[in-house]
């Protein structure tokens, strides 16, 4: 199969290959855009495959039974990350909360077309999990979901209070006291590196490198956060114009840059250089 960079990319494109065909047969149940909401970047699998170095076994990575079960495991993250962005909290509802209307109680038992695609990814990744068999691995995903959307709520409630005021200040001051709850929200994003770390590293030699998983998570937190808070209407034009989510990824993104030159061993510092790349 040639080298390992040319395996790992036969793992993406079978991967990226079982995605896409899951996307397009939930957009023939009916017309929605879905293809936003997924990374062709394939960001969770990079995570996964950013531990597996040179000397691994490549028999026992590439063989074909193995190969069928990791592409499984890859496919169904990225597709529970799918779901998990239709889930997310758009713009429009959020500006209904923040200018104090609050939904009436038929709005709120509604299931809307974002729940059920959000749920059909769900179980449509069940599945793959299901073909890879490590219900281990299953239960850590799971929980990883559910703390995810518990963070998401919480910090979604302050941004409204921040939101209805309108003060740009107490944005700042949200995004200094709530650092946990913004790597929270991304809790699937670290579940896939721990899954790598656990799969694929010499646990005994080699140290999860919290620091550095915990910064790009930060990174890709903010650049949810800018994109979220350019949907915003005009009449919340100060935030719109927040300046501090630009300069706080500027300043992670200097201090991931000199953490990854000093990691060691020599292939997993290659390893995070080209998965920098992904985040920036």
């Amino acid at each position: 199969m040639g080298s390992k960079a040319g395996k790992l990319s036969v793992v993406k494109n079978k991967v990226r290959g079982l995605v896409t065909k899951e996307i397009k047969y939930i957009s023939n149940l009916f017309p929605y855009n879905i293809k936003k909401f997924f990374d062709p970047n394939l960001i969770y699998s990079q995570n996964i495959l950013t531990f597996l170095n040179n000397d691994y076994p490549a028999d026992s990575v590439f063989s074909p039974d193995y190969l069928y079960k990791l592409t499984n495991l890859l496919a169904g993250i990225e597709l529970t990350a799918i779901g998990a962005n239709v889930h997310s909290f758009n713009a429009k509802d959020f500006m209904l909360l923040a200018d104090g209307r609050k939904f009436s109680k038929k709005n709120e038992k509604s299931y809307t077309l974002n729940l059920l695609f959000g749920d059909i990814f769900y179980s449509r990744a069940v599945v793959y999990f299901m073909e890879y068999g490590d219900f281990l691995i299953f239960n850590g995903i799971l929980d990883s979901l559910k703390e995810a959307h518990k963070n998401k709520l919480l910090f979604h409630q302050q941004l409204v209070e921040a939101i209805n005021k309108n003060i740009v200040e107490m944005i700042e001051k949200l995004l200094d006291e709530n650092l946990d709850l913004i790597i929270g929200i991304n809790s699937l994003l670290k579940a896939s590196f721990i899954v790598g770390w656990a799969l694929f590293a010499d646990c005994e030699k080699i140290k999860f490198p919290g620091s550095i998983v915990n910064k790009l998570i930060m990174i890709k937190a903010y650049n949810d956060l800018k994109e979220f808070f350019n949907q915003l209407p005009e009449e919340a034009v100060s935030l719109k114009r927040l300046k501090e989510i630009s300069s706080r990824k500027n300043f992670i993104k200097d201090e991931l840059n000199d953490i990854i030159s000093n990691l060691e061993p020599d292939w997993l510092r290659v390893n995070f250089k080209v998965l920098r790349r992904s985040y920036l």
